[in-house]
């Protein structure tokens, strides 16, 4: 196995870091270029001491990467024959310190970078889900490289290892000030921003350990998003819709929406599912490609059961129009706080507005999360959305403070009632 070891070698400080790359016979020597004195590194260890930490680790980090560099070097050249020895050592230190052959050469400079960390996540697979990179994911990197780019006409050319705090603070302040974008899909941006330089550092590249600071982050607003109640999709459910086709076909998929807590992605292929045995059965959903098996809900039986098993199809956008006509329709129209795309700058405006104005097709997954928190375990409604992690599950949750209220008023009463059955067995 290949090894690296730095050491401190003489007596005039500041040192300059030795190298040992060693593996079977060979055994050569460099250089490194990294200065610190003697007292505050360990031969033994090959680690520094007695430094502050902040400079203990950017030292160490830059050892690391210098590490990484020269062994990738070796997993190229080694196999081809080429010879390994102090030249060679050298000749790999100078190309961790060279200058970046133009502006568009990706071990400097951010944008390039992330253009061909995108290019290469097309057929990449994700280690943790073992599936291939959704195009979703792939669009919403390119729009964060859109945003890159965008920074770097009105500022200056990107450094990968200028990715820090004071660039944290620039690009939001533009992101904000410029941009006018909402603070949950800045936090996107920074989110993508630090997995990009994450794996600019895995592959030996220059970065800065700002990244891992907890002040490189962006804090979201909490989503104004609604939701419907039981009684709400009820009247939904009971509208007389007979002389309005329209309606009662967006009505028809709502509830199927709202009680299967499909994605509309996936609700847009409802018939190509098995619906068999008072269940939905879906191999592969199309943003996780998890398998779900979904009870059918007595209003999705009624509906399933009037339309033979066969359900409209209605474009999202057609959708997202329709629903608001229909819960007008309901006369769910009480006022609330949310916000509304406005058509002219394209960016949500936070407001009070009548609910129905509010519907979309999100509204019936986070409807079918909402009505059942708290009522089931948090694994099984998980099991139905498909939700990969407890953080976004609890996102889409969005029951009131009166309801929770509400809930802890039922739990007490249960309590109670329980009380008085126990007493009476007593007498």
């Amino acid at each position: 196995m290949a090894t690296i070891q730095f050491k401190a070698l003489g007596t005039k400080d500041p040192v300059n870091l030795n190298i040992r790359f060693f593996h079977n016979k060979i055994n050569c020597y460099a250089k490194s270029n990294v200065f610190i004195n003697s007292i505050n590194w360990s031969n033994k260890t090959y680690k520094v001491k007695g430094l502050p930490l902040e400079e203990k680790k950017a030292i160490e980090e830059k050892i690391e990467n210098i590490s990484k560099h020269i062994l990738q070097g070796f997993n190229t050249d080694f196999p081809t024959g080429e010879t390994i020895d102090s030249n060679w050592l050298i000749k790999q230190v100078d190309g961790f310190y060279c200058k970046p052959e133009g502006d568009d050469d990706y071990r400097f400079y951010f944008v390039p970078f992330v253009a061909k960390y995108i290019e290469s996540s097309k057929t990449r697979i994700n280690p943790k889900s073992g599936m291939q990179i959704s195009v979703r994911t792939i669009q919403n990197y390119t729009t964060t490289l859109t945003r890159l780019k965008e920074f770097e006409i009105k500022h200056e050319k990107l450094k990968t290892k200028n990715i820090n705090l004071n660039f944290h603070g620039k690009f939001t302040s533009f992101l904000k000030t410029e941009g006018n974008y909402s603070s949950t899909v800045i936090e996107k941006y920074i989110s993508h921003i630090k997995n990009f330089v994450k794996e600019s550092k895995i592959e030996g590249f220059e970065t800065s350990v700002e990244i891992e600071s907890n002040k490189f982050t962006f804090k979201r607003d909490e989503t104004l998003d609604t939701y419907l109640d039981e009684n709400e999709i009820e009247t939904i459910f009971n509208l007389d819709l007979s002389n309005n086709l329209r309606l009662e076909n967006v009505r028809d998929l709502f509830i199927v929406g709202v009680w299967s807590g499909l994605r509309i992605s996936d609700l847009k292929r409802i018939n190509d599912f098995n619906i068999s045995n008072n269940r939905i059965k879906i191999i592969c959903t199309e943003k996780t490609q998890a398998s779900v098996e979904i009870p059918i809900h007595p209003q999705l039986k009624r509906i399933l059961e009037k339309r033979n098993n066969v359900l409209p199809i209605i474009s999202e956008q057609k959708f997202n129009l329709y629903v608001k006509d229909l819960c007008e329709a309901a006369g769910i129209d009480e006022t609330i706080l949310g916000s509304i795309k406005d058509p002219k700058t394209n960016r949500k405006v936070k407001g009070y507005y009548p609910k129905y104005k509010l519907i979309s097709s999100h509204t019936c997954r986070r409807s079918f999360v909402s009505n059942h928190y708290g009522k089931l375990p948090d694994k099984t409604i998980m099991a139905i959305t498909s939700h990969r992690s407890n953080s976004q599950f609890l996102k889409y949750v969005k029951t009131t403070l009166k309801e929770q209220a509400n809930k802890l008023e039922e739990y007490w009463s249960k309590k109670e009632e329980l009380k008085s059955i126990e007493l009476m067995k007593v007498v």
